[in-house]
């Protein structure tokens, strides 16, 4: 699998397999800043899936990833990759905690990464759904 910087614009190319209330704004939240990481990853000339960690303070980032339709294709893959981005990430950027949302579709999948649930998020979605908060330490 091929990494590359990440742009919002490759969200555009994205067949994602998560409904999203607009591009637009997806594009805000992921949108790298200064002291940010985030890659990009192509297989067979597909994007497979975009991840990334934003700061929030020292010590603590919050974890993303928009998976496409092709991931299930790629399943080994995929972990192999996430586990080592986490863990680098966390190294390189000093990191102890990482957290992140995820819908009860993707709970098994975060699970696999070690991650843990910490609480449930009530209506936190545009359409009034639920995210539970997931954490992982270092």
């Amino acid at each position: 699998m091929i990494s590359k910087p990440f742009r919002a614009d490759h969200i555009d190319l994205i067949n994602t397999k998560i409904q999203y209330h607009s591009l637009d704004i997806l594009k805000m939240e992921t949108c790298p800043y200064e002291g940010d990481e985030a890659l990009t990853y192509i297989e067979d000339d597909k994007i497979i899936f975009a991840c990334g960690m934003k700061m929030m303070r020292e010590g603590v980032a919050h974890g993303w990833v928009i998976p496409s339709i092709y991931v299930d294709n790629y399943p080994k893959s995929f972990y192999k990759e996430m586990n080592k981005l986490i863990s680098d990430y966390a190294k390189e950027m000093n990191i102890h905690r990482v957290q992140t949302t995820i819908v009860d579709e993707f709970v098994k999948w975060i699970e696999a990464l070690g991650f843990e649930k910490e609480s449930t998020l009530k209506q936190i979605t545009f359409d009034k759904k639920d995210e539970y908060l997931y954490t992982k330490f270092f």
